[in-house]
């Protein structure tokens, strides 16, 4: 089975077809152009069972041939595609699984097949590709595939306009090095999603599956710098999963799930400052600052449009009182979800996506640390852990203490500092006892959940006033009395928290 590096660019397809006619500076040759005549058609279980077990499978015509393809799922960041292929020449239009050479692959399609009944035609697609080799001075080949086509499903289609590149053979710094000419010179955008993918999101059967920020499976004895890699790798994938709904109804929630990840990212590089020196994420962070200042408009718009709809599920406003305050949250979200797409097709966004890649395939932190701190990367990470998770506490009980006052605004500014020591949970979590873990957290996400409580009784109090829907006494006495009582709550939670064992310790 191949070990598939490859990066996925997309444009208009006229765009893509220029790229026939175009030299390379670098490039010492280039084979001559083979075009030929695609036909795939994927299968899946009627349950799609197979897509919940992240494998493609499907049978290309090319020609006379006809090959069965295996793809297991592998990492996407930044336009990157890592995977393991398997592919198998087949006598008839009929898949067989005993032509499947990866034995696990093997057995999870075995099982697939016995749980949830035979393989069933799913979606296909039609494209026309151009094929070449690139050759470099240094010995490096790159396969360049330009695909021009479309993706059916029943009477439902998408376009397919993209560019593969990938490393056959060499050094990938030639990979980076085109994709980058062709993001800033071209017009190209980075694509981290399959034609399987984009076929899938085509079946209106398929419910739309959510994805929220998840403990990381460590353990003790995995090295500091690998778990790094797995920590900052779960952010990105979960910023470039919500990408993908950028153009449905659901923008305005992919967003802030974006900003989840973005937070995220930013608490990676912040905790792990004391092995990967600050001046050797400062460039990565500054370019999130830029995505961060860029978002702050359409994320705040978008919890707003949140806070409306718990207003009228809990009945605190009518429609016929909020039409003016949804008119104008949805008029400027749709302004700002706009911008933000603009912004995702723009060369910086896309240069500074493929930067992010290009950073943790090469390593590119060790360029920065001195041979002698460099054993630090490769100590296993439970102890790192362990004092990340102490500091954490530390700091929390100096803000959150329990002999400490605090008032809505108080939690409210506090909110940043309770959402990184959870995501240092995250982080490190997955490496203790997961039952004394969720004990142990939930207190904490009960706090967080109160600030956003505490936001949402904000929100109303504000939105009464400027639409003048309440009287001025009744909204503070409302506040007062809904806030109260969120209040106390989190007054015991807090005194519980501090009371418990850290799991860690036990």
């Amino acid at each position: 089975m191949a070990n598939e590096i490859e990066v996925k660019l997309i444009a208009e397809q006229q765009v893509v077809k220029s790229l026939l006619d175009m030299s390379f500076e670098g490039v010492s040759a280039i084979d001559p152009w083979q075009t030929s005549e695609l036909k795939n058609t994927y299968f899946d279980t009627v349950n799609f069972k197979l897509r919940e077990l992240k494998i493609g499978l499907r049978i290309r015509a090319d020609g006379e041939k006809l090959i069965q393809t295996v793809k297991a799922s592998g990492r996407a960041i930044g336009g990157l595609h890592e995977r393991n292929e398997s592919e198998t020449e087949l006598d008839e239009f009929k898949i067989d699984i005993n032509k499947v050479e990866d034995p696990y692959l093997k057995i999870l399609l075995e099982e697939a097949l016995t749980d949830c009944g035979e393989l069933d035609r799913v979606f296909t697609t039609n494209f026309t590709r151009h094929k070449t080799l690139f050759y470099f001075d240094d010995g490096t080949e790159i396969e360049v595939a330009l695909d021009v086509g479309h993706i059916y499903y029943e009477d439902d289609s998408c376009p397919i306009s993209e560019v593969e590149l990938e490393l056959v053979t060499g050094d990938p710094k030639h990979l980076f090095s085109l994709s980058r000419r062709l993001i800033s010179e071209h017009g190209f955008a980075i694509s981290n999603a399959s034609k399987a993918r984009r076929g899938y999101s085509l079946c209106s059967s398929l419910p739309v599956t959510h994805r929220k920020m998840s403990v990381i499976e460590l353990s003790s004895g995995t090295e500091a710098e690998k778990a790094f890699e797995i920590i900052c790798y779960s952010g990105l994938k979960h910023w470039q999963y919500y990408e993908q709904f950028l153009d449905s109804s659901l923008a305005p929630d992919a967003i802030l799930q974006m900003y989840r990840a973005l937070l995220y990212i930013q608490h990676v590089y912040q905790v792990f400052g004391s092995l990967i020196p600050r001046h050797a994420t400062s460039d990565l962070r500054a370019n999130w600052e830029w995505m961060a200042g860029f978002m702050d408009k359409i994320v705040t718009v978008a919890r707003e449009r949140n806070h409306i709809k718990q207003m009228l599920e809990q009945e605190l406003a009518s429609e016929e009182e909020l039409a003016q305050v949804v008119a104008a949250n949805k008029a400027e979200l749709a302004e700002a979800v706009a911008k933000f797409k603009e912004l995702k097709a723009s060369p910086r966004y896309n240069l500074v996506m493929l930067g992010i890649s290009e950073w943790l395939f090469f390593k590119q932190w060790q360029n920065f640390i001195e041979e002698g701190d460099k054993e630090k990367l490769k100590a296993p990470i439970i102890d790192f852990a362990k004092a990340q998770l102490e500091h954490a506490l530390k700091e929390l009980r100096r803000e959150f203490g329990p002999k400490i006052k605090l008032d809505t605004n108080d939690y409210l500014v506090q909110v940043d500092r309770l959402r990184k020591a959870l995501d240092i949970g995250l982080f490190f979590g997955g490496l203790f006892d997961s039952k004394k873990r969720q004990q142990y957290r939930q207190p904490w996400l009960d706090l967080m959940a109160g600030t956003r409580e505490l936001a949402l009784y904000k929100y109303v109090c504000h939105t009464f006033k400027a639409h003048k829907l309440r009287d001025d006494k009744d909204i503070e006495h409302w506040f007062d009395r809904r806030s109260e009582s969120v209040l106390e709550a989190m007054e015991q939670t807090r005194k519980a928290m501090f009371k418990a064992r850290p799991y860690w310790l036990l």
